[in-house]
């Protein structure tokens, strides 16, 4: 096997080479093609150490300009010298007219600023504020004999030839018999929370606060009635004779239809026979439009829509 050859090999031979023919057969001992490798001139010799040398010249290096140094920092005076100077070169504008400017006749009031405390939104009752007074004695107002002397009855009496033992009176209302109200909880009235309230306020102002018996409920009175929460209520018990009893009630109306503790028709006729057989009247205040009443409910008890289109005279019922 053949070690390889070197580039540094060939040169060797071709020094000791005297001849081109020499140097030719070199090469091709040596496996390297002759037409590929220029023919090289002879060495020359070594220089004799003897001789002067020519001195061979460094590549220069070009020099970078230095830097110039920093001008100093300008002092306060010098700047405001130097802006005056520029001032003093610059044209000066002259106005071409000048307007005045128009004052508001209104005085513009400053925006209130906004606060963490929310204000509660006004209050739109269902009934008109101004008649609802009148709605309310409507309602709960009991006619008693007590008014003038009723002439034509008093004539029919003496034209029949019936002894007169006492005088006839014309009926007026009054509202010494109290009321009590019955206040339904139920789901069905919750979106009239608000309303119930503002209504119990209005019938104490109205009826007198010691006159007004305050009951809560869910569902029907009989499932437990009180003027407290809905654990300390107790079984209805109706109210002393000839006191009227105002239902805020939507009578099962509204509400989810699967609720329990919904009063069905049954539980509504057992009510009302229980506040009769009392001697107590019976009417209910009803949100909803009448469109939505069974016939049932309206031949029950007497119903007065709980809205802006009742008026004093839609509202007054007979009550016994």
């Amino acid at each position: 096997m053949r070690s390889q050859i070197w580039v540094s090999d060939v040169v060797r031979a071709l020094e000791v080479a005297r001849t081109d023919e020499d140097r030719v057969r070199v090469l091709e001992m040596l496996g390297f093609v002759p037409g590929a490798v220029p023919v090289t001139a002879p060495a020359a010799p070594f220089a004799d150490p003897a001789e002067p040398r020519t001195p061979v010249e460094a590549p220069r290096r070009e020099r970078r300009p230095e830097p110039a140094p920093e001008p100093p920092p300008r002092t306060a005076a010098e700047d405001e010298t130097r802006n005056a100077d520029e001032a003093e070169e610059l044209p000066l504008l002259r106005p071409v007219r000048v307007e005045p400017v128009a004052t508001p006749r209104e005085p513009v009031q400053p925006l209130a600023r906004p606060t963490a405390e929310r204000a509660p939104l006004p209050h739109l009752p269902l009934f008109v504020p101004a008649w609802t007074s009148a709605i309310l004695r409507a309602m709960v107002s009991r006619r008693v004999p007590e008014g003038a002397v009723d002439i034509p009855a008093l004539i029919d009496t003496l034209a029949h030839g019936r002894p007169v033992g006492r005088l006839p009176r014309l009926p007026v209302p009054t509202m010494r018999y109290g009321v009590q109200v019955l206040v339904d909880r139920g789901p069905g009235m919750q979106p009239f929370r608000r309303d119930q309230n503002d209504l119990l306020d209005r019938i104490r102002a109205v009826v007198g606060p010691s006159l007004v018996e305050v009951g809560y409920f869910s569902g029907t009175p009989q499932r437990g009635t009180g003027p407290g929460a809905r654990w300390t209520r107790t079984a209805y018990v109706p109210p002393e004779s000839g006191r009227p009893v105002l239902l805020l009630s939507d009578l099962g109306l509204g509400g989810p239809p699967e609720d329990p503790q919904r009063g069905s028709r049954q539980d509504w006729e057992c009510f009302v026979g229980l506040v009769t057989r009392a001697g107590c009247g019976v009417v209910a205040l009803s949100p909803y439009p009448p469109g939505r009443w069974p016939r049932w409910m309206t031949r029950l008890l007497p119903l007065v829509s709980w809205d802006r289109t009742t008026t004093a005279s839609r509202a007054a019922v007979r009550l016994p």
